[in-house]
């Protein structure tokens, strides 16, 4: 518990101690609510009187493709890295972007929730205004992470972190669209 502390109130420490078992258990919470918690609050919802139950096939299918998404992530940032002449190791980027995962976590469980229950919260300028409000928080807390996580785990800055960023960015968008196509509604990234 003091680890995700750590890493909610201090990204920069959890990234040099790079703890692979907290990296990878958010890592595993956000598939998990990004997979499983969906099908299950939409059986529970209730929305349609059909209930199509939990495709496991696709659980699994779904599961295998965010920890290929998020071993494709790390990858990429660490060719990104290595452009720009960051010395470190791919194994550290492994065990330590699963860090900034607490923002990807949190919005897996708000896009679960509203889309499965977004009667709700239908015409109500509250909810709406609070939801709205909420994602893009926790887009730009996961911007702040992105960037503290070139500079401190790539060891890049000035110029060869902007362009570190640009071309992560680009990355990100890219694998981000195949997490869509393939119908993962929260991206592992």
């Amino acid at each position: 518990m003091n680890l995700l502390l750590e890493a909610f109130n201090k990204p920069v420490k959890a990234f040099r101690r790079a703890d692979a078992r907290l990296s990878w258990t958010l890592v595993a919470l956000t598939i998990g609510m990004a997979v499983i918690l969906d099908p299950v609050l939409r059986m529970t919802a209730d929305i349609t009187g059909v209930n199509p139950g939990i495709n496991v096939i696709q659980v699994m299918a779904l599961s295998a493709a965010g920890v290929a998404t998020y071993c494709a992530i790390c990858t990429a940032f660490w060719a990104i890295a290595k452009i720009f002449g960051s010395p470190v190791p791919w194994q550290t980027y492994i065990r330590t972007w699963g860090i900034t995962y607490i923002p990807t976590l949190l919005c897996a469980l708000i896009v679960a929730f509203t889309e499965n229950y977004f009667f709700l919260f239908w015409n109500s300028a509250f909810w709406s205004l609070f939801f709205s409000i909420a994602f893009v928080g926790l887009l730009i807390w996961k911007a702040i992470l992105y960037i503290l996580f070139f500079m401190e785990v790539a060891q890049l800055s000035r110029g060869k972190l902007v362009g570190a960023l640009v071309l992560g960015g680009m990355a990100i968008v890219l694998l981000a669209s195949i997490n869509m196509l393939i119908a993962l509604k929260t991206p592992i990234l």
